[in-house]
């Protein structure tokens, strides 16, 4: 593979030679967890005059450790987990980025790791991305191709491990394939119009989307102001002026820092019956 992991930590050599580790821009990794593993799994069966008692469902998995190998050419993100995990990897433009999106997962780690640029990668954080899933954003310091993604299994003393290998690319490489990305995310369903509001007030409804929020920060500036800080208080702003006015009723995605997929900002607008959506 061409890597040095010598300053990375305890990274297993069976991370660069998995025999399933798939490649794409839009891809996703299932590992079955080991039986032994599983809560319950050996427990003794019941006598037959009694119902058997369900095994308890496995809590989150845990993040306990992550680090960045590598050099400008090749660029190797490991997270440790507690048990290994399916997950989605697919890339982002304006600004670079590679996102994972996992089941619900407890990071464990200090969120200050992710701050140090290596490689390919300028940073990296996580966070809750919805309810029962959660979302690691990987800022890039050029474009990239996403070589490999799986997960390994706990071997001996070392834990389950997700992978993530990136390559160097050029730009309109790295744009082909954030459009297969999409692509393979399906198109958002057909909008349904809808002209007057069902309480009667027939004011247009405006829904102001700020975007970014919460773990996805957008740019930052020279100054060290957050993308997501600046829009949020322009869309406080515009809601008053509006509402002030007397001719809308305006309804916002987030109004707080925090992140709400675009899935759920779109079902804010039309639950609200919006005439407009201001992203």
């Amino acid at each position: 593979m061409g890597l040095s992991l010598a300053s990375a930590g305890p990274v297993c050599a069976g991370e660069a030679l998995a025999g399933e580790a798939l490649a794409g821009e839009a891809l996703a990794v299932q590992v079955a967890a080991r039986p032994d593993a599983v809560p319950g799994a050996a427990a003794s069966p019941a006598a037959p005059a009694e119902a058997a008692a369900s095994p308890a469902a496995p809590g989150p998995a845990v993040a306990t450790d992550a680090r960045l190998a590598g050099d400008a050419q090749r660029t190797r993100l490991v997270i440790d987990l507690s048990r290994p995990v399916e997950f989605r990897a697919f890339t982002l433009a304006n600004p670079y980025r590679v996102i994972l999106d996992l089941p619900e997962v407890r990071f464990a780690f200090d969120a200050s790791k992710g701050q140090t640029k290596r490689g390919l990668v300028n940073a990296y954080r996580y966070g809750d991305f919805a309810p029962g899933k959660a979302r690691v954003v990987v800022d890039l310091a050029e474009p990239v191709t996403i070589d490999k993604a799986f997960v390994l299994e706990a071997v001996d003393n070392q834990p389950a491990r997700l992978v993530l290998d990136l390559v160097k690319t050029d730009a309109a490489h790295f744009t082909s394939t954030v459009a297969t990305a999409a692509e393979a995310r399906g198109a958002p369903p057909e909008v349904e119009h809808v002209d007057t509001p069902a309480d009667g007030d027939a004011r247009p409804v405006i829904c102001l989307d700020p975007g970014h929020g919460g773990i996805d920060s957008g740019t930052t500036g020279a100054s060290a102001f957050a993308e997501k800080n600046i829009v949020l208080d322009v869309a406080l702003a515009l809601r008053d002026k509006l509402e002030a006015s007397g001719k809308y009723r305006v309804v916002m995605t987030r109004s707080t820092d925090t992140f709400i997929p675009l899935g759920e900002r779109v079902r804010i607008a039309r639950a609200n019956r919006a005439a407009l959506f201001v992203s």
